[in-house]
């Protein structure tokens, strides 16, 4: 493989444009090209132009082998259509902005100066500023001789007979029945005229109409002219109208038919264009490599109208096949073991296989590598039983396949950083606990500690109210590392999935009452007011929901000034039980609100006992209070404080008298 794709990106100032054709002499072209391009570091692009003409079956054949040696040395392989072949490349060569074309002598010459200028003349002529090489025709061959007018006849079909003798016949019945209606010939001429129109159109290729002209000046000399049934004529000037009767058949015949081909090549490129664009649309939308994979294949069988098969790597092997097939096609052999095994191949070697290659010939589909540098994603599988694909077709199939492989590298690439930024999080959390734990809890520890040896050395030499601070000292400091070891459990739990909930149907009041025995002894030097409506039932863990109104009032304790009013209030409010913990404290700055749900966030806020607070309650009371498909939000007090509101699910309330 030629080093040219990965140097095509190093110039970007020249682009080698080099000319596609069947002539034994292109290989030649295409290798001085390619020594051109590599020496100038330069983009490099091989164009075919399509004149709807149909080649000879050797021509193609070569045709097809010139390209694909292009597509092996790097070349960009590109394909347009035009009746006018210098004109054509003329226009890529603007568009492109290829700096140098290198294109083969024309065998054509020019005997007089009233001959057609040679197709190098012409582009030479039509790209001045364009820099030309021209390579003479060193491979002298009596095989190959390109037709100056170049109309390679398809054999027509019985059917292409039967409409041309059907449509002539109908063109001699109506101009019988012009004469009879005393029309002059020259509006009978306009018929067959017609009828050659109407048979370029309904049949292929040209001979049928060529061969239609012929028929209708053949057909007009015999029936409608004196005398009838017989060639002779007694007008003088009929001679001259069959002449140019003919020429204007022929004429118009040939135009019709080249018109027909070119407007059928330009429906196929306008159709494979749009493929090219819904793919591209699809495989963005798409999410996952076996949606990924369906789009592509579904967008294939669109453009092949051929069965196909693919298979996904998943786990670094490769997956079982799966067919996309039309409707009412025979689809047994193509998923085989056979096959399977031949699609492996392809996947561990990177290279295609199967039919129309050299490994794996005997294989019925062709196994195509859905690769992005070294990566492969999977492998597609086209049949090849009937007829192979053209350069045109092959090169669109890679094209699709390429879109397919840059999908799934991106949609990896998605995953792998999903991954990493999990895994960034998780060590960030781990780190904030090895900080909490190394840090935070040393205070507690070492309070405790300290207390308790000075208890243990110097119990006699103490007062009764110094004995009683340091044993509230260490109440206080072993309540708080129970109450944080409790929410990190857990927190841990929740976010594992390991917590198991408890559901039952409780009463507000109840659970307010019951959450207000476990807050610590501090209280006493606040203010704490319970209001709640009665009978309100809620569907709830209720030990869970204990642990959050703790929290929330705990908060509001440690971080307001003695004094505070701390209430607390339940009621029912749009179809749900509403719990607030209001207080009149200092509140919380607006740059903290967004982040206070956080774990591990702890602001700047002073605790008022000096404990650090680890950023691990009010993270589990949201956690706890999505588990029972509530929300927990943060609103200003009025005039100030902060006020925590949580929902929970109302029950139903059954009265039995």
């Amino acid at each position: 493989m030629s080093l040219i794709t990965e140097k095509n990106n190093i110039n970007s100032e020249e682009h080698i444009l080099v000319c596609l054709s069947a002539a034994p002499s292109n290989k030649k072209i295409i290798d001085t090209a390619t020594k051109m391009a590599e020496g100038l570091q330069a983009r490099f692009t091989a164009l075919y132009v399509q004149t709807g003409t149909k080649a000879e079956a050797m021509d193609k054949e070569r045709l097809e082998e010139h390209i694909r040696y292009a597509e092996k040395l790097g070349a960009e392989i590109v394909m347009t259509h035009g009746e006018n072949i210098p004109v054509q490349i003329a226009e890529y060569a603007r568009l492109s902005n290829v700096t140098k074309i290198v294109i083969g002598q024309s065998n054509a010459r020019r005997n007089h100066f009233l001959s057609r200028m040679t197709l190098t003349e012409k582009l030479i002529e039509l790209v001045p500023d364009i820099d030309i090489h021209i390579i003479p025709d060193a491979v002298k061959t009596k095989t190959y001789q390109k037709r100056p007018f170049a109309w390679y006849m398809e054999k027509p079909s019985v059917r292409d007979y039967f409409l041309t003798a059907f449509i002539f016949a109908v063109c001699t019945l109506i101009g019988l029945l012009f004469q009879k209606l005393n029309f002059t010939d020259t509006n009978i001429v306009t018929i067959y005229i017609l009828g050659v129109l109407l048979t370029s159109i309904v049949t292929d290729g040209y001979l049928c109409s060529v061969a239609g002209s012929f028929l209708s000046v053949f057909l007009f000399c015999f029936f409608l002219t004196e005398p009838r049934m017989s060639f002779q004529t007694y007008a003088v000037g009929y001679p001259v109208t069959f002449l140019i009767m003919l020429i204007s058949s022929v004429l118009t015949g040939a135009l019709a038919a080249k018109l027909k081909t070119h407007a059928k090549l330009s429906a196929q490129l306008a159709f494979r264009t749009q493929i090219l664009f819904d793919t591209d649309r699809l495989l963005q939308k798409a999410k996952g490599e076996r949606e990924i994979l369906d789009v592509t294949c579904t967008q294939l069988l669109r453009l092949l109208n051929r069965n196909i098969t693919a298979y996904v790597v998943e786990n670094n092997a490769l997956s079982e096949g799966k067919l996309f097939s039309g409707a009412g096609e025979d689809t047994e052999d193509f998923l085989t073991k056979e096959e399977q095994q031949i699609a492996r191949w392809t996947y561990e070697n990177r290279q295609r296989a199967g039919a129309s290659t050299h490994h794996f010939p005997q294989a019925k589909c062709l196994y195509l590598a859905i690769r992005s540098g070294n990566n492969v994603y999977g492998v597609i599988g086209i049949p090849l039983q009937k007829e192979t694909l053209d350069s045109f077709e092959y090169s669109i199939l890679l094209s699709v396949i390429n879109e397919c492989a840059l999908a799934m590298e991106n949609a990896q690439n998605a995953m792998e950083k999903e991954k990493n930024a999990v895994i960034a999080k998780n060590e960030q959390l781990r780190a904030d606990l090895l900080r909490a734990i190394s840090h935070d809890l040393r205070t507690p520890l070492c309070s405790i500690s300290g207390n308790a040896d000075m208890l243990l050395g110097n119990s006699e030499r103490l007062d009764e109210a110094t004995k009683h601070q340091i044993y509230t000292d260490i109440y206080d400091d072993s309540e708080w590392l129970i109450g944080v070891v409790e929410n990190l459990l857990s927190i841990t739990r929740l976010n594992d999935g390991r917590l198991k909930f408890k559901f039952s149907d409780q009463l507000l009041d109840e659970v307010i009452a019951e959450s207000l025995r476990h807050i610590s002894r501090k209280h006493d030097d606040y203010r704490i007011v319970s209001d709640c409506e009665e009978l309100v039932l809620a569907r709830m863990d209720v030990r869970l929901i204990i642990q959050v109104l703790v929290n929330l009032i705990d908060n509001a304790i440690k971080y307001t000034p003695p004094g505070t009013v701390i209430c607390i209030q339940g009621t029912k409010t749009d179809g749900k039980a509403q719990i607030s913990v209001k207080d009149n404290g200092p509140g919380i700055p607006d740059e903290m609100k967004p982040h206070i749900f956080q774990m591990f966030y702890t602001g700047k806020t002073t605790v008022a006992d000096s404990h650090r607070s680890l950023g691990l309650g009010l993270a589990l009371c949201h956690s706890i209070i999505e588990a029972h498909d509530g929300t927990l939000i943060l609103t200003d007090h009025d005039p100030h404080g902060c006020n925590f509101t949580f929902t929970l699910p109302l029950s139903e309330v059954t009265l039995n008298e």
